[in-house]
């Protein structure tokens, strides 16, 4: 009697594993999604933490059903292209790209494999896709048209520093998105001065905001732009010391010391654009998906620095920002 219970045992164990065997051969193999980003410390990793968790909350988990296999330029646009190029060589399902360059790299790269955008500006404007509804190719994501904040910007920016009535804009004067976002018909409704300051070469910026002639009520505004980000750091560094307040896009900057920021969040892009990977991956292709714009706007405001310039931001204007940091 034990033999035979043994024997059944044994025979159940068996069918057991071999089911278990079973399934594991039919399972697929997970999905490979190549992010391709230009600089890890900026908005491109809220970007990516958006879009984790997005993809969490559509049912993913990473290393079982998907993988995201992320090449990271470390703020070389030249590397750009050979990294694209690897994740293309390596057949991935699909391409998450955060900003402009890393999106050009991945639309020289491939123009078969589906690419799924995070987009500071116009994509459109930038030659990533035909329309919003229509992207046409193999390109489309999520847009935030930051640039299109300007005059949103402009306002909350005097709204934390009232007193003050002259801003200096760097920018590149190979850029045009920026030349055409420069705030110039909202400036002088809020009694606001601006100077514009096209540059060259990340040299001519340095030299530019050493030789500025400094006076009470100046401030320093950002417009989206590579070539001054590129010098962001050295930026904030020398408005701290000169005590001139400045107004960003992104969270990041005032993390590192600037007074505010108003713009996308790259969090909120992230999870927005899991929509379009888990449809991709699921056989829609992009042509068939309409471009989003980003779903939410933030203002930070760094406080300590509001402190140290000896500058009182308005409490009503504390109570409309969406983080202070303290």
């Amino acid at each position: 009697m034990r033999k035979k219970i043994f024997t059944l045992s044994s025979t159940l164990l068996i069918l057991h594993l071999g089911l278990i065997g079973l399934k594991a051969q039919q399972a697929p193999p997970p999905a490979r999604a190549g992010v391709l980003i230009l600089e890890s410390e900026r908005p491109e990793s809220q970007a990516i933490r958006g879009l984790r968790e997005g993809l969490k909350a559509l049912g993913y988990n990473e290393k079982r059903n998907i993988l995201l296999e992320i090449r990271n330029a470390k703020a070389d646009p030249g590397a750009l292209k050979a990294l694209a190029g690897e994740l293309v060589g390596r057949k991935v399902g699909l391409l998450f790209t955060i900003g402009t360059r890393a999106t050009q790299a991945a639309q020289a790269a491939t123009s078969e494999i589906p690419v799924v955008f995070v987009h500071a500006v116009d994509p459109m404007a930038s030659g990533f896709i035909k329309s919003m509804t229509n992207p046409g190719g193999n390109l489309t994501g999520v847009a935030s048209f930051a640039q299109q904040a300007t005059e949103k910007r402009l306002e909350i920016f005097k709204e934390i520093v009232p007193k003050m009535r002259r801003v200096f804009i760097f920018y590149d004067v190979n850029n045009p998105f920026v030349r055409e976002n420069l705030g110039r018909t909202v400036g002088p409704k809020l009694g606001l001065e601006l100077v514009e300051k096209p540059i060259k070469s990340a040299e001519e910026l340095k030299n530019s905001i050493h030789s500025l002639q400094q006076r009470e009520g100046d401030g320093l505004f950002h417009v989206p732009d590579h070539l001054v980000e590129s010098q962001a750091d050295f930026l904030l560094q020398v408005t701290r010391q000169k005590a001139l307040p400045t107004m960003f896009h992104e969270e990041i900057w005032t993390i590192k010391g600037a007074l505010a920021a108003y713009g996308p969040s790259y969090y909120h892009m992230g999870r927005q654009a899991a929509g379009f990977v888990d449809k991709i991956l699921k056989g829609k292709r992009p042509q068939e998906l309409p471009v989003e714009r980003s779903s939410k706007f933030e203002l930070i405001i760094n406080y300590r620095v509001a402190n140290a310039m000896g500058l009182t931001v308005p409490p009503a204007v504390l109570k409309k920002a969406d983080k202070v940091i303290r």
